[in-house]
């Protein structure tokens, strides 16, 4: 008689999440929203679009000095911020063709800022790790000191980045649990950890070394393992700062040990012997469940069979027409 073994397969796919560019407006130093325009940016320099050399894309900011003193010279810009969170800001700068000391200074809302020289006139990146003192902190760039420079004094920046410096890991996945076990598989699902950016992916454990890793996804299927053999697996997640939970609950399993033993079969309700045509009915029954059994496996010589029903998972049965050929 037939056995069949079905095996099912999972491929989970899943969603990362990244931290968020606080910079958000749409003009010539966003990263991902760049545009022709100054949208975000103010102050009392010229403050334009400037489609010359810029770093990335198309465009750059520029601020160009409309006096030789005082305050024609600055270009800031304020975000809203939370009093104590730490903020990495990014921005590439350079300065333009005429150019007299231009800086990154007086900036207010932050604690840990000093005044920051821009030299020369390759783009270099210039980052900060500030705490916010405020909740609306203002970031400026000045084109030259108060005295010293000219009308025409030019600085341009792009690139901007300003995201929460993420120190804090998710939390641990919790209530990880094992089904489906095989000789060689077993189906691996937790609840999701939480996390103040985002959870990105999580790493799986199996016997304390690292087997593989989800995009987020809370589910995982395991493969290659050897049959009648204990397990035991645990899950971290992870976070696109890459800060790392506690591990999960631990999840045991013994794997199936591989059945190659065919099942017997008893036959009951035949005569024991058979002198006419009148068909009977017999009743199949398996020492184990079966899959696949169907009429076409019930071979007969000089009759034929009808009437094939399934009871139960090892239990059939079937009408026996003999043809009174033998």
């Amino acid at each position: 008689m037939k056995k069949k073994l079905l095996l099912c397969f999972m491929i989970v796919l899943g969603l990362s999440v990244k931290g968020q560019n606080l910079h958000t407006q749409a003009n010539a130093a966003s990263i991902l929203n760049e545009a022709n325009a100054t949208t975000g940016w103010t102050g009392n320099a010229d403050i334009t679009s400037s489609n010359v050399n810029p770093f990335q894309g198309n465009f750059s900011l520029s601020a160009t000095s409309t006096g030789s003193t005082g305050n024609t010279r600055d270009m800031n810009y304020t975000f809203t911020a939370i009093v104590g969170q730490v903020y990495t800001i990014s921005i590439w700068a350079r300065e333009g063709n005429l150019s007299f000391q231009p800086a990154f200074a007086n900036w207010t809302g932050f604690t840990g800022f000093s005044t920051t020289p821009i030299v020369g006139n390759n783009w270099s990146q210039y980052t900060w790790n500030l705490t916010a003192a405020s909740t609306n902190p203002m970031i400026r760039v000045y084109t030259a000191p108060y005295n010293g420079g000219q009308v025409g004094s030019q600085v341009l920046i792009d690139n901007v980045s300003i995201s929460v410096q993420d120190n804090t890991p998710p939390t641990a996945p919790s209530n990880l649990t094992a089904s489906g076990t095989t000789t060689t598989t077993t189906d691996l699902s937790w609840t999701a950890s939480t996390d103040n950016i985002g959870v990105t992916s999580y790493n799986v454990f199996q016997n304390g070394g690292i087997i593989g890793t989800t995009s987020g996804a809370s589910n995982f299927n395991v493969t290659g393992l050897t049959e009648n053999t204990t397990y035991n697996f645990t899950i971290s997640a992870s976070d696109a700062a890459g800060n790392t939970s506690g591990l999960s609950n631990t999840a045991n399993i013994t794997t199936l040990t591989a059945d190659t033993e065919p099942p017997t079969v008893l036959i009951q309700g035949a005569p024991a012997s058979v002198n006419t045509t009148a068909a009977f009915n017999v009743t199949l029954e398996f020492s184990e469940d079966v899959v696949g059994f169907e009429l076409g496996d019930v071979v007969l010589s000089n009759a034929t069979s009808s009437n094939f029903i399934a009871v139960d998972g090892n239990t059939y049965t079937v009408d026996i027409t003999p043809n009174g050929a033998g």
